[in-house]
């Protein structure tokens, strides 16, 4: 994969396609580039598509990030910089919407458009009594996951959020080795994203005051708490478009590509920001 250094960073990444709009693929917490290979080649037959690896993980070098949700935006603004790829359409999985919408917020230039499945802005239930003790549980669970990671138990923790995020017993059997080795090499990276504030309760005037257009995607079977972030966030939002997609969780990149893929390429090239 070739690489570009910014600040102190070395990012990978690999670009696909050769004409249509550019895409970015920005990976959520645990993984890397490579859980969106399943997307590559159908988006890429017309559009260009970039993924890469966030700053710590798969090929991505970095010292550690103090404001995760700011740096990784700000380190994706450099990326595209650098290889003179924008204004882009981001596509998004849970905590990377988080980073997408900061430099949407930003660098408002870089970005035609959003697709995000399934934020982790639990502070929006938060403020919502009705949902607010649903908050403090999974705010709760993700602590006791975190005092895992802390204890050395990253397998374990590793596995608690990977069933945290599923409806389905045996989410994490049903991954391969190879998966779950992924998925715990990446877990103090988790940590980190999880203690920035940003990334939990984003900022409710930039989103009201955001024209760009949002694609919000949800799996029906998602745990509900995920489908009332979903909702509330859309409800934050000027012009957000939501789709719930049939017998998927919350990995439809990795589950249902297809679907997903299809879902995708109709938001995209029907919409657009203005470039000027």
């Amino acid at each position: 994969m070739p690489k570009v250094r910014v600040g102190d960073s070395e990012l990978r990444y690999q670009i696909n396609g050769s004409s249509g709009d550019p895409v970015v693929f920005v990976h959520g917490s645990l993984v890397d580039h490579h859980s969106f290979d399943a997307l590559v080649g159908p988006l890429a037959q017309n559009l260009v598509v970039m993924s890469y690896d966030r700053r710590g993980h798969g090929e991505s070098t970095g010292p550690r990030r103090e404001s995760p949700v700011r740096d990784d935006a700000s380190d994706l603004a450099g990326l595209l910089e650098a290889v003179d790829l924008y204004p882009v359409h981001l596509v998004a999985h849970s905590y990377a919407g988080a980073v997408a919408f900061r430099l949407a917020h930003d660098r408002p230039e870089m970005v035609r458009s959003i697709a995000v499945h399934e934020s982790v802005f639990v502070g929006l239930l938060l403020e919502d009594p009705v949902n607010a003790a649903e908050a403090e549980r999974v705010l709760s669970e993700m602590h006791r996951l975190q005092g895992l990671v802390s204890a050395g138990e990253r397998e374990k923790a590793a596995r608690g959020i990977t069933e945290a995020f599923s409806l389905q017993p045996g989410a994490w059997e049903r991954l391969a080795p190879p998966a779950r080795a992924t998925l715990v090499r990446h877990v103090d990276r988790w940590c980190e994203e999880f203690d920035d504030p940003n990334a939990i309760r984003p900022n409710a005037r930039e989103l009201s005051e955001s024209l760009v257009p949002v694609l919000l995607t949800v799996g029906e079977l998602s745990p509900p708490f995920l489908h009332r972030i979903t909702a509330a966030l859309a409800q934050s939002l000027q012009n957000a478009t939501v789709c719930t997609l049939a017998d998927a969780g919350h990995v439809p990149h990795l589950t249902q590509p297809h679907q997903y893929a299809g879902v995708l390429v109709n938001f995209l090239l029907e919409r657009n920001v203005p470039t000027t």
